[in-house]
Parts: C-alpha cells; structure tokens; sequence
C-alpha cells in the first residue's frame, strides 16, 4: 500500500506541486479578501501578488533545472535510494517491518536536510544561494519556493550521498517530498493562527510561528528552527527557539536597500553573484550591530 502511492506520488510530482501551490494561493487569497478593508489588507494586497509572482517564476525555473539535469539526475537517485547499502539496509529494518523502516527513512530525511540547512547558513558560497530564500520581505506560502535554481543542484550534491550512507529508500524520499511541500507550504503561508494550537503542534511539527523565527532578520534568531518538518533536531542540537511577537523579516542593508523593499525576479537570480556574508559574519560587523542596536 505505501509503495502504490509513493509510485503513484512520484509520477505525478509536478502536479500536486503545483495543485499545492495553487490551493495556497485560493485560501492566502480568500483570507485578505475577507479582511476588514480598514487593516491595510487592501494596500498589501499588490505586495501580496507581486510576492506571489517572483516566487512562483523561481518555482518554474526549478522545474526547468530538474527537467534539464533529469539525465544526470535519475541515476543519481537510482544509486543513492536504491536499498542495497548504507545503515538502515544493514539493519534489515525492511524485513522485520517495512513500515518501520519507512518511517525511520522519513525521519533521517529531516534529519539529513537539517544539517544541509545549517551548511546553507553556515558556508559563504552556500548562503549565496539560500539568502534568496530569505530575501522575502512579505513572507507567505509562496516563499517556500522562493528558492534559487542552484541552490536545487547544491542540495542534491549535499544530500544524496548522505541518503545512500543511511540506505535511505526511495519510497520514504517521494513521502518525505510531498509531506515536506504541503507542510512548509502551511509554514510560510501568511494566515491567521490559532497560539494554542501552535503550543501543542510545535512539539511534533515545525509550527508557523517557530520557522517565521527563523526567517527574521536578526542573527540570533535567524540561526535557529532550522528543522524542516519535526522540530527533535533542533530541540536535540540546541538550535530551537520560541516564538516571537514582531518578526523583521529580509535581508537588512542587502544591495543598500531598505530592507522593507520587494525584490524582482531578476534580482533573485542574479543574487547569488553579489558579494553577500553569511548572517554570523553580517551580525559581527559594526554597521549591522549599530543598526540594530537595542532590538537583540
């Protein structure tokens, strides 16, 4: 059974992306039309879009990028979720309970993409590539795609040969896809939450609150909640942090601009090859620490 829809997932990959996207898109849109005309929700609105546009355009380049590479790829992936080897393989998790090993596939996953995330924070030419993810300055489901082209090829070549050490099945790579799009989808999306609610998810889930901590501004909070869908590794690795009140968020002082400025599309891609420390050393320097003076 798990392995009919994890087939019948991976054959319709683009599809349910973009269904996804779409239903984000509906409910985002629903929710400001419905909003009292008096809040600002009217002025936002083409913020809003604008927003929705440069990341769904980046979104498109990624499936162009997976299109291109799919030569490259496919072989890629059949050796490195291929079952024959690495730890879960020697454990013969599969015998015993397939399900279990499913689950723990699916597990080691976020565990494995966390560590990718904090090389992205953590390595100059890395963060290049992630700080378009950040450069969102009007935060909402679509800045889950708000990722460069690159930064697709970067995590393939961080990620693969880490899935085929811990053997690593293909069927809990297509359930981790999809759960991890529709969740970090829910993540980003710019509606109404419930902080009760949030209290008891953020113990099993990364919760909205916790990752629009992460997508603040400010180094110390920036360098947290780096966990994609279960928030165990950073509970575990010292790198969890609580919600905020007011998050700021953007990349300050990025090109001179203010960092309340939208960024186009163009200047997403072209981001990557401009000179850009990563948000340690930006903390470190005098400029940042007088700008930010008092709001740490």
């Amino acid at each position: 059974m798990i392995n009919a829809w994890a087939v019948w997932l991976n054959d319709h990959v683009e599809a349910i992306v973009i269904v996804l996207a779409a239903t984000a898109f509906v409910v985002e849109w629903a929710g400001r039309t419905t909003r009292r005309s008096g809040d600002g929700a009217a002025t936002a609105k083409p913020r809003w879009l604008r927003t929705w546009f440069v990341n769904s355009a980046l979104l498109g380049c990624a499936f162009l990028t997976s299109w291109a590479l799919a030569t490259w790829l496919e072989p890629a992936f059949n050796e490195a979720l291929g079952s024959e080897t690495g730890l879960l393989v020697w454990l013969k998790l599969s015998a015993s309970s397939y399900v279990t090993y499913v689950v723990l596939g699916v597990m080691l996953l976020d565990l494995v993409n966390y560590a990718v995330h904090r090389l992205m924070h953590a390595v100059p030419l890395l963060w290049r590539l992630h700080q378009v993810h950040h450069s969102d300055v009007d935060m909402n489901a679509s800045t889950h795609f708000r990722q460069h082209p690159l930064q697709l090829v970067a995590g393939l070549l961080l990620q693969l040969p880490l899935v085929w050490v811990l053997g690593i099945s293909g069927v809990s790579w297509v359930l981790y896809a999809a759960a991890s799009v529709a969740i970090q989808l829910w993540q980003h999306a710019a509606l109404a939450r419930s902080p009760r609610l949030e209290r008891w998810l953020r113990w099993v889930l990364v919760t909205p609150a916790m990752h629009r901590v992460h997508h603040d501004q400010r180094q110390q909070f920036h360098d947290t909640n780096y966990g994609a869908l279960f928030p165990l590794w950073d509970r575990l690795l010292g790198t969890y942090a609580a919600a905020l009140p007011q998050v700021q968020f953007g990349l300050p002082g990025q090109d001179g601009k203010s960092p309340t400025s939208l960024t186009s599309f163009i200047d997403c891609l072209w981001m990557p090859f401009q000179s850009s420390p990563t948000p340690a050393a930006r903390a470190a320097s005098p400029r940042f620490q007088t700008r930010f003076q008092g709001k740490k």
